[in-house]
């Protein structure tokens, strides 16, 4: 099927006006929420939400909102606009939209990695982590996403079992660009854990791919493992981007900044969002 044209009506659930019930809007209606990639990632804005294209009007309420530039999925699944969304009993949803668990690795990268007296021989890039904190924290996501559905599975939802649509994230470069903003910046991340951490430079990228991947089938699993969770579709966006240059401190091929997409990068992955979203809708 050919992409749609129709750019997606984004509104925000602190936005809506309740007075007269849930306002109306044709067609179909999306729940998201999520970390930067559906928020904010720095200055200009991006995100992936504002790249999605459809073939109907469609318009995505999101519980995340700017201040949201880093947050983790026990946050998210905690936040009270959420919870109310899911909960409510006058209003349904097509979809859930979900972004989490980036932020949580990020925000863990400097205990996961192994301090260069902590280490014993390295031979491949799992030795330079702490393989108890690294699966303590993929259980620790892992949960944030099945709270989530259970709120939307609780008995009477009108949402009830309704497909959510979330993404692994792509393979990021570690290098020294922060998110900026107007008047301030965030991280860079994986740059200063490994840096502080001693780990030999050429060894940055394979080290950052390994946690990318180890996020990845952690999401994956709750799809098709042994912790599946029940109309829950993950989009598999590694290698979608290509990937920014070593040493670049700026907007570098697909990446705005060490760990954001840039607008080009975010509509490569809001291709792939829509193909799933197509199979998955009636």
């Amino acid at each position: 099927m050919a992409r749609g044209r129709i750019r997606p009506d984004i509104v925000t659930w602190i936005d809506l006006d309740f007075d007269d019930g849930f306002p109306s809007f044709p067609d179909q209606q999306f729940l998201a929420e999520g970390d930067s990639w559906f928020t904010i990632s720095g200055f200009p804005v991006f995100n992936l939400l504002f790249e999605l294209r459809f073939h109907k009007h469609t318009r995505i309420v999101n519980c995340g909102f700017p201040g949201d530039t880093i947050k983790n999925m026990s946050a998210i699944a905690r936040n009270p606009n959420l919870r109310q969304a899911l909960t409510s009993r006058n209003f349904t949803w097509d979809a859930i939209l979900l972004s989490g668990g980036g932020n949580d690795l990020i925000d863990e990268a400097d205990d996961i990695i192994l301090a260069k007296n902590e280490r014993g021989t390295v031979q491949t890039p799992a030795d330079y982590c702490d393989q108890q904190k690294l699966g303590d924290l993929m259980a620790e996501i892992q949960d944030g996403y099945q709270r989530i559905a259970a709120l939307r599975d609780r008995p009477g939802n009108l949402s009830r079992h309704v497909p959510i649509v979330t993404h692994t994230y792509d393979y990021s470069t570690p290098r020294n660009s922060p998110a900026r903003f107007f008047l301030a910046t965030l991280g860079p991340w994986l740059f200063k854990a490994l840096k502080n951490q001693q780990v030999p430079g050429a060894d940055w990228v394979a080290v950052a791919d390994y946690l990318a991947d180890q996020l990845a089938e952690a999401i994956l699993a709750l799809e098709k493992g042994s912790a599946k969770i029940k109309n829950f579709h993950v989009v598999d966006t590694r290698g979608t981007l290509k990937r920014a240059e070593q040493g670049a401190t700026s907007s570098s091929n697909d990446w705005q900044n060490e760990i954001h997409p840039n607008a080009n990068g975010y509509e490569k992955l809001a291709k792939r969002i829509e193909k799933q979203l197509h199979k998955v809708l009636p």
